[in-house]
C-alpha cells in the first residue's frame, strides 16, 4: 500500500522535476516551440469566439449549458475515464465532432505571477500549468489550492458582481469549456490531438461576461497598483490539431520544447 502511495506521488511529481525530464525528454514524443510564439490560431479569433459563447450562455434561459455548447461549437466536451493508463479522468468528445483548429477546451484556475509564493500549492499537485514568461495557473480544484480560488474570487468581486467563475470546482459547470486541466498526455498509443495556447484577455473584454472566465489572480490588484478590471488576464485554451470524432478523449503533450 506505501509503495502504491508513494508510486502514484512520483506519477504526479514526476513532470516538474528537472533531473527526470532531462534523462527523460527524449524518450517522449515533445512539441517543438518558439519562444513566446506558441500560435495556433490568432488570439483575436479565440477571444471573440469564446465572447460569443458567453453571450450564448447569458442568453440560454431554460437550456443547459451542454445544449448551448453544442449549438455554438457542434460538439460537447467532458469529464470521464481515462483510456490512457493511470490516466484516472480525462476528457472526451461525448457529441458531435471537432475540426481542426478549434478551441476545445479551457485551463482554468489561479493566476501566479513568478513573483507570487507557490511552494505549499505545489505540494502532490500536478495541476500547475507553467507558461512560457513564468506565470502559473494552479488547476487543482481541491483542497488548498480550491480554498484560495474561491478566496480570491470573494476578494475581488465588484459589489454583488463576480469578476472569475467558481462553478469549474464543482460538479456543475457554468461554462463547460473550464475541464482543460483534466486533458491527459499523449502515450505512443494514443498521440496528442490538441495543444496549448496562451492568451491574454485584456481590459476590453466586457465585464458582465467576466463571471464565465475560470481566472483569478492570486495577488490583490492594490499589490501591483492596478485596478482589477484592468489587468491582463493569462489563459490558456487547448486547440485541436486535427479532427476529432465523438468518443474520443483529448490528449496533449506535457513537454513542449522552447527553441
Amino acid at each position: 500500500m506505501l509503495f502504491r502511495n508513494v508510486s502514484s506521488k512520483w506519477k504526479s511529481y514526476r513532470y516538474r522535476f528537472s533531473p527526470w525530464l532531462k534523462f527523460n525528454i527524449r524518450k517522449r514524443n515533445a512539441r517543438q516551440v518558439a519562444e513566446n510564439l506558441d500560435k495556433i490560431l490568432e488570439d483575436e479569433d479565440i477571444i471573440g469566439n469564446i465572447a460569443d459563447f458567453f453571450v450564448a450562455l447569458e442568453k440560454k434561459g431554460t437550456e443547459d449549458v451542454e445544449s448551448v455548447m453544442n449549438r455554438h461549437f457542434g460538439f460537447v466536451v467532458r469529464r470521464g475515464p481515462s483510456k490512457v493508463v493511470d490516466g484516472d479522468m480525462g476528457v472526451i468528445v461525448s457529441k458531435g465532432y471537432i475540426p481542426a483548429g478549434s478551441v476545445t477546451s479551457i485551463y482554468p484556475g489561479t493566476i501566479y505571477q513568478p513573483y507570487d509564493p507557490i511552494f505549499f500549492q505545489s505540494i502532490n499537485n500536478s495541476f500547475i500549468f507553467r507558461c512560457l514568461d513564468g506565470i502559473h495557473i494552479d488547476g487543482n480544484d481541491k483542497r488548498l489550492s480550491k480554498m484560495i480560488f474561491r478566496s480570491c474570487s470573494q476578494r475581488d468581486c465588484v459589489g454583488p458582481y463576480m469578476v472569475s467563475d467558481m462553478s469549474w470546482l464543482t460538479p456543475e459547470l457554468s461554462n463547460p469549456l473550464s475541464i482543460g486541466q483534466y486533458v491527459n498526455n499523449q502515450t505512443k498509443k494514443f498521440p496528442a490531438n490538441v495543444a496549448y495556447q496562451e492568451i491574454d484577455f485584456t481590459e476590453n473584454f466586457a465585464f458582465e461576461l467576466r463571471k464565465y472566465l475560470p481566472y483569478i489572480f492570486y495577488s490583490a490588484s492594490s499589490d501591483i497598483e492596478q485596478s482589477s478590471t484592468n489587468r491582463l488576464i493569462r489563459s490558456v485554451v487547448l486547440v485541436s490539431l486535427r479532427d476529432i470524432r465523438e468518443g474520443e478523449e483529448l490528449l496533449s503533450s506535457y513537454f513542449n520544447i522552447i527553441s
